[in-house]
């Protein structure tokens, strides 16, 4: 795992220890249920969110951006309060339950490439003070460059990158 210095403002990232399977939101569930698939330009995504994707694929120049697109997901938030005073702590906690369940489970999916999951959390444009956050997932391919190559340069959100290395035992 590797983290910006804005995700550590956020958050402890010694707490991850404590996230449980528990953590991650209802509706990410049936998306961990239906698992991974490649599609046959050779995109490893995750089936329920392929299926609702609406997106061209002859849009995107590379395998990686395309499935950053499928993959990507806001956390779920609207049982928080915009002022819930552990706001940032209760979306990371989410969002790194379900990386962590996504990718342990890519590990177990024959002939999977190793995957990443890139975790976001920082406040929204629109206004500063209401913290939001989001996950996507993509594989590595060769010739392509990471999704984010340099999360030291990104300084509008916390960054928090996790790798299927991080990811080879289960949440429990």
């Amino acid at each position: 795992m590797k983290f910006n210095p804005m995700f550590s403002d956020l958050f402890q990232p010694e707490l991850l220890g404590r996230v449980t399977k528990g953590d991650v939101p209802e509706s990410f569930q049936s998306a961990l249920a239906a698992g991974w698939e490649a599609d046959p330009s050779g995109a490893w995504v995750l089936r329920l969110f392929s299926e609702s994707y609406r997106g061209d694929r002859s849009s995107f120049t590379d395998l990686t951006g395309y499935e950053a697109a499928v993959n990507g997901r806001a956390i779920p938030d609207l049982d928080l309060a915009a002022d819930h005073p552990a706001r940032a702590e209760v979306l990371v906690r989410r969002a790194y339950s379900f990386a962590h369940c996504a990718l342990f489970a890519l590990n177990q999916t024959l002939g999977a490439p190793p995957g990443s999951a890139y975790i976001s959390i920082g406040p929204t444009l629109y206004d500063e003070g209401l913290v939001t956050g989001s996950v996507t997932f993509c594989v590595q391919h060769n010739e392509e460059e990471p999704y984010l190559a340099d999360i030291s340069r990104v300084t509008l959100s916390g960054i928090l990158v996790v790798d299927s290395d991080d990811c080879v035992s289960p949440l429990v």
